[in-house]
């Protein structure tokens, strides 16, 4: 699995308002590909069977002097439907923006910056990796149990037997 990092002094990324556009494949994401992978996959099986991710990551100052970071995602992954267990397409498009400081967790509580839903804090460094920063993106924002909106293909019992286990109960009531 290949282990791609980008990094990128955040900072000096949103001060010279910096672009970097690209795509990953999911040997570039291994936390995100250990949750996707089926759990029959062989080593043999590839990645890009399971999806790709998009990425646009702009720095921008504001007129205040702040310094930001705008990241836009689009996936296009595979994943297991929770209701049918076939596979199923997931087309996610997020939009994230982060305001960079050199802010401790003490001083950001003091100035409340974490309650805005505007901005997400991100630490000011010298060596952030985009990469990390949008396989957690991706993994927070996907469902916790992935399913179809509509069209599930309905499951089949192979033993033959009744699909309810408590039918035979029902028997047992008296009148």
């Amino acid at each position: 699995m290949s282990m791609h990092s980008i990094l990128i002094d955040n900072l000096a990324f949103s001060k010279k308002n910096e672009y970097l556009k690209g795509e990953l494949s999911l040997e570039d994401c291994p936390r995100l590909y250990e949750l996707l992978k089926p759990s029959n996959a062989t080593s043999v099986q590839s990645s890009s069977t399971l999806g790709s991710i998009g990425y646009i990551l702009q720095g921008k100052s504001d007129a205040a002097g702040q310094h930001l970071l705008h990241l836009s995602l689009t996936t296009n992954i595979t994943t297991i439907c929770q209701r049918c267990l076939s596979k199923m397409p997931l087309k996610l498009n997020l939009s994230f923006n982060y305001l960079i400081g050199n802010v401790s967790d003490i001083d950001a509580e003091a100035v409340d910056i974490d309650n805005s839903d505007d901005f997400d804090l991100q630490q000011a460094s010298k060596s952030m990796d985009v990469v990390a920063l949008i396989e957690d993106e991706i993994i927070m924002a996907m469902p916790i149990a992935s399913k179809h909106e509509e069209g599930c293909i309905e499951l089949v019992t192979q033993s033959g037997e009744n699909p309810n286990p408590f039918a035979a109960l029902k028997g047992l009531i008296k009148p």
